[in-house]
């Protein structure tokens, strides 16, 4: 799917009413350098993990600039790139359980 810039701008004022000029500011700082890929699919992955939060917005921008892709995963992909996850957690705790099992066997 193509994002476009009115994308940006409508995601920015939904999720800033009051400040979405600063942040359209600070967004816009990302895709200025040759290796800042994807300007609006970035733009647009970074204000949703943000949740209208400046400071996560920020945070997650500032991942952007050092590697877009990390945040376009923890976007697109949530359930995957979250850790606490409950489909996580249940690998985990599965994991563990068959390592205690084992151990018990050994020792």
């Amino acid at each position: 799917m193509k994002h476009s810039r009115g994308d940006v701008l409508a995601a920015v004022q939904a999720s800033f009413p009051v400040s979405w000029a600063s942040v359209l500011a600070q967004l816009d700082t990302y895709g200025l350098e040759p290796y800042e890929h994807e300007r609006e699919r970035v733009q647009l992955a970074v204000l949703k993990l943000g949740e209208g939060n400046e400071d996560k917005t920020r945070s997650y921008l500032a991942a952007a600039k050092d590697d877009y892709r990390d945040v376009l995963y923890w976007a697109e992909h949530p359930e995957q790139s979250s850790l606490d996850s409950p489909e996580s957690s249940g690998r985990m705790r599965r994991l563990l359980e068959k390592l205690r099992a084992n151990r018990r066997k050994i020792c």
